[in-house]
């Protein structure tokens, strides 16, 4: 698991944690029964608070991206996640929503849109 929190992010710590995990989740680097870092392991690297990591944790418990495990810590949850990472779409919306809007604002059409698109999506 690697996450990185930014501290020029206005969004907070444990948001960013979350965000990172799921998207971790979503793209497979995450499988589900995978073991997550333990808290205390986890905020010394990130050098964050503790109970940050763990109200991160326990919210996606709660939302039904991880179990508790005894004796074992946080796993990504085996049951139920696949309806959740159908709404992948949801990580990219917002950026997705504002590259539309600009590219109204200075006129680009609609297929210029998917030409830059698909020009960049190949370069990367």
């Amino acid at each position: 698991m690697h996450i990185v929190i930014d501290p020029q992010d206005p969004s907070p710590k444990f948001r960013q944690l979350m965000t990172q995990i799921q998207r971790q989740i979503v793209a497979g680097t995450l499988k589900p029964g995978d073991k997550l870092t333990s808290v205390r392991k986890l905020a010394a690297v990130l050098n964050i608070n503790p109970m940050t990591i763990s109200r991160c944790y326990q919210n996606m418990e709660e939302l039904g991206w991880l179990e508790r495990r005894r004796g074992v810590g946080m796993i990504v949850a085996r049951e139920g996640l696949h309806a959740r990472m159908e709404d992948r779409f949801g990580f990219i919306r917002p950026a997705l929503r504002a590259l539309l809007v600009d590219a109204r604002e200075v006129g680009y059409s609609k297929s210029e849109v998917m030409a830059l698109v698909m020009q960049y999506w190949d370069e990367e």
